[in-house]
C-alpha cells in the first residue's frame, strides 16, 4: 500500500511538472519577436542554425533581404516578408505587434550608421523604429568585432572609431553579444521587456493631442502619472494598457 501511495505521489509530481513546462512552452510561442537578416554574412550556415531555435521557442516574423531569400527555405510555414518590397507604414505596422528585434548578423554599415541614427538602408530605419518604440535589440556581433589579428594590424585610429560606434549603441539600449550567446540574450531581454514599466506623464498627453489622438496605447505596465491622467480626461484622450507582446488591448 505504501509503495501505491508513493508511485501515486511521483505521478501526480511528474504531471504537475510536465504542465508547468507546457504552459512555458505556450507562453514563449505567443510571444512575437522579429529577426532581421539584412546583411551578408560570412558564416550564413552558423547563423541559420541560431535562428533555428529561436524558432522552436518563439512566434517569428523573418524580415529578409532578397540575398536571404533562398536560405529560408528549411523554414517553410515559417511567415517572412522581403523588406525591399515592403512600404514602410506597412513594416511600422509589423513592428508593432514585436517585442523583440533579432540581428543575427551586424555589418559596418549597420553599426555605424545605427550609432549616428542615419536611417537611409531599410535595415537601419527597421532598428531605429524598434528603438523609438522603447524595444529591445539584440545584435550578434561576429561579423564586425575585430578579432585578435585585426586588434594587432589595424590603425589604431579605426579600431578607435569602431569602438565608439559600439559603445554608443550599447549606450542606447542595443545588446552587443556573440552569436553563441545570442538566444540566451533575447531570452533576457524578452523577460526584461514584459516587466517594462513605461511612465505616462502629461507632457505625452499634450503632445497626443497636438498630434490629433484620441488614445494612446501604452504598454500593460505602465505607470500614469495622476497629472496625465486628469489631462487625458479633460482632453478627452483614453490611455490603453495593452499587452505589446501579443499585440492586443487587455
Amino acid at each position: 500500500m505504501l509503495v501505491d501511495v508513493r508511485t501515486q505521489v511521483k505521478m501526480l509530481v511528474q504531471q504537475a511538472v510536465e504542465a508547468y513546462l507546457k504552459n512555458e512552452l505556450n507562453t514563449n510561442k505567443d510571444s512575437s519577436i522579429a529577426i532581421l537578416l539584412g546583411y551578408q554574412s560570412l558564416n550564413p550556415s552558423i547563423v541559420l542554425e541560431t535562428v533555428s531555435q529561436l524558432l522552436d521557442t518563439y512566434d517569428v516574423t523573418l524580415l529578409l533581404t532578397k540575398e536571404w531569400l533562398p536560405l529560408q527555405e528549411p523554414w517553410n510555414g515559417v511567415p517572412f516578408v522581403l523588406i525591399e518590397e515592403m512600404a514602410q507604414q506597412e513594416l511600422g505596422a509589423l513592428l508593432e505587434k514585436s517585442s523583440v528585434l533579432v540581428v543575427p548578423q551586424a555589418s559596418y554599415s549597420l553599426l555605424s550608421k545605427l550609432s549616428l541614427t542615419i536611417d537611409d538602408e531599410d535595415p537601419v530605419w527597421i532598428a531605429i523604429q524598434f528603438q523609438l518604440l522603447g524595444k529591445p535589440i539584440v545584435m550578434a556581433n561576429n561579423d564586425v568585432e575585430p578579432n585578435v589579428y585585426q586588434q594587432i594590424h589595424a590603425p589604431h585610429s579605426v579600431q578607435e572609431r569602431l569602438q565608439s560606434y559600439i559603445r554608443q549603441i550599447q549606450t542606447d539600449q542595443v545588446k552587443w553579444v556573440p552569436l553563441n550567446k545570442l538566444v540566451k540574450a533575447v531570452d533576457e531581454q524578452y523577460a526584461d521587456y514584459r516587466e517594462k514599466q513605461s511612465l505616462i506623464l502629461a507632457k505625452h498627453v499634450e503632445r497626443a493631442f497636438q498630434d490629433g489622438l484620441k488614445e494612446i496605447e501604452v504598454p500593460l505596465k505602465s505607470r500614469i502619472t495622476p497629472a496625465a491622467k486628469d489631462l487625458a480626461r479633460d482632453l478627452k484622450i483614453q490611455i490603453k494598457q495593452i499587452d505589446s507582446s501579443k499585440g492586443g488591448t487587455l
